[in-house]
């Protein structure tokens, strides 16, 4: 009986999963593609017929005005019907027995003595589905008592009192704001005194939230619920101040629905748009879950649990992050069209605006995104890689598409762009250490009187005793430059720890003195001034005797004496 790995288990259902979101969202794509006219909208509810123009008279609402009378539209004559209803309840002798009504051929009229107050014409009386007669009796019986409910609220009894009622509105506000201010700080001092007593949020005995923290969340809901109940008590005394007062007794009616109508429009319009954020909701969810399977799949091509055709481990998580983007903008196109208010003017201009600043904000960007495209796929570097850029060397602990940043030998966190990347000259100390072996090297400079045989044991042996030095491939030694005075000796060994090569340098350079000084060997780089008169050659062989003695010379001293060469 054949066992499965328990990754290799989630990575199928991982699998299975992204395959099923993928095909319904592609299918929620094709239909979001199709155009206006084969594709089934959701039916909007049917909106309420236009009630016509209001004729208010102190803000209260008599009727409406719906159909035009001539050359006059619904605008103009229920301007007309309220400058009228203001000059009949402004007149000193006003009475209600001066209404009287007239049926005439055009329309039925409405007067006031002899001043024509309105007339009701039959497409009037066919739009509220009345005669003609019954709607002007129920038209003047309604302006009979706003005109006197008006005259009653400019009398001298309702001024004093909308006097009384406004300084009591008033005092009652500042009572209560001062209330709100004693609460306020009660409420502060009790937060405080929670802080220090250690109150934290906690989770089955974990803290979730520290003190300090919960403390500060705590006072801005504090200063929330102050400014919101300031706001409240101000709108109410707004609101009765205005009531109490004749002239603004409209604006006390009005000032609610200035508050109530953009809330109930909101409503109204989620309401139409039900199905519309259904099927935003179900694209984002197929996104979510097709993003979480492709986030397994690739990771576990990352850990080398399952293997990509073309798809190396190092690219997974970078193929990753752009196929996310992808689908990020591939679903973003497809709820466009159900967002509300996508087709408005507003809306498109904008879409546009927002692309104009992308554009032009996101130029050096994109040049960075496709650099970073292509060291990845071109497989630069990895995270830990020893690199250098320019002159700074370190290791690559974070990539990105458009970033790359370095850490330093000396812990110093280096920003590079991409593009930069791409551009400058980029050395990768790991690329070829983790499989061959990185080649360090260092020269030292020694007189021709030491045998060279012995120089390279000696470089060689103190190589070999440095740890993260490889005996295999051995160490070896070039002789890279023969000067006038000394030998250039260059040790290369191998290693495959590139992230350590200072410390191996180090280390190195130690073990190479230590040898020589062992051995008896000066690291110098010697220079001679030399009288040659048939000396004995410096060249190193202690087999050969020497056959003849060297023929003298003499040497004059500063003192003006002289001395003989053999003596010296």
């Amino acid at each position: 009986m054949s066992t499965q790995h328990p990754k290799t288990k989630r990575t199928r259902t991982a699998l299975d999963a992204t395959a099923l979101c993928l095909s319904i969202l592609l299918a929620v794509a094709a239909n979001a593609q199709t155009p206006p006219e084969a594709a089934a909208p959701p039916v909007p509810p049917p909106a309420p017929s236009e009630p016509g123009v209001p004729v208010t008279l102190d803000g209260e609402v008599l009727f409406y005005v719906r159909t035009p009378l001539g050359p006059f539209g619904p605008q103009e004559r229920a301007k007309a019907a309220r400058r009228t209803l203001i000059r009949i309840a402004e007149d000193p002798f006003y009475s209600q027995d001066l209404f009287r009504i007239q049926k005439t051929d055009a329309g039925t009229r409405v007067f006031y003595r002899d001043d024509l107050v309105g007339m009701i014409t039959a497409e009037d009386a066919a739009s509220a589905h009345r005669s003609p007669e019954e709607l002007a009796f129920e038209k003047v019986e309604t302006v009979k008592e706003a005109i006197s409910r008006y005259r009653e609220r400019r009398t001298p009894v309702a001024w004093r009192r909308a006097g009384v009622g406004t300084a009591v509105a008033t005092v009652a506000l500042i009572g209560l704001l001062l209330a709100v201010r004693v609460v306020r700080g009660w409420l502060f001092g009790l937060v405080e005194r929670r802080r220090k007593a250690g109150a934290a949020l906690r989770l089955q005995e974990q803290v979730v939230v520290d003190p300090d923290r919960l403390a500060r969340l705590e006072q801005r809901g504090v200063r929330l619920g102050t400014l919101t109940t300031v706001a409240v008590l101000i709108l109410l005394y707004l609101q009765t101040v205005f009531y109490f007062v004749p002239l603004t007794r409209g604006y006390a009616l009005g000032l609610l629905d200035y508050l109530i109508d953009p809330l109930v429009n909101l409503w109204q319009g989620f309401l139409a748009n039900v199905g519309n954020f259904f099927t935003i909701l179900v694209i984002l969810v197929l996104a979510r879950y097709l993003l979480k399977g492709l986030h397994s799949l690739l990771r576990a091509a990352s850990d080398e649990l399952i293997k990509l055709p073309g798809v190396a481990p190092s690219w997974a998580p970078h193929l990753y992050r752009i196929v996310r983007l992808f689908i990020i903008g591939v679903t973003g196109i497809m709820i466009y069209p159900y967002i509300p208010g996508s087709n408005t003017a507003a809306f498109k201009g904008l879409g546009i605006l927002g692309g104009a600043l992308l554009t032009v904000g996101a130029s050096g960007a994109a040049g960075n995104f496709v650099a970073g495209l292509m060291l990845v796929f071109s497989d630069t570097y990895r995270i830990g890689d020893r690199v250098r850029v320019g002159d700074t060397t370190g290791d690559v602990i974070e990539t990105s598409m458009s970033l790359t940043r370095i850490r330093t030998p000396k812990n110093e966190v280096v920003t590079f762009p991409n593009a930069m990347l791409l551009s400058g000259h980029f050395v990768n100390y790991s690329a070829k250490a983790r499989e061959e072996g990185l080649i360090l090297h260092t020269s030292v400079s020694i007189g021709y009187d030491a045998p060279w045989r012995k120089v390279h044991e000696l470089l060689i042996q103190a190589a070999l005793r440095t740890p993260g030095i490889l005996p295999q491939p051995a160490p070896f030694v070039l002789q890279t430059a023969l000067n006038d005075f000394y030998i250039t000796y260059e040790i290369n060994a191998y290693t495959r720890a590139a992230n350590a090569m200072l410390r191996i340098y180090g280390e190195l350079h130690q073990n190479i003195q230590d040898g020589f000084n062992e051995a008896g060997v000066e690291i110098m780089s010697p220079h001679f001034s030399s009288l040659r008169d048939g000396n004995a050659s410096t060249i190193p062989d202690p087999g050969k005797p020497r056959k003849d003695e060297p023929r003298r010379f003499s040497i004059r001293l500063e003192d003006g004496s002289y001395q003989d060469s053999a003596k010296t």
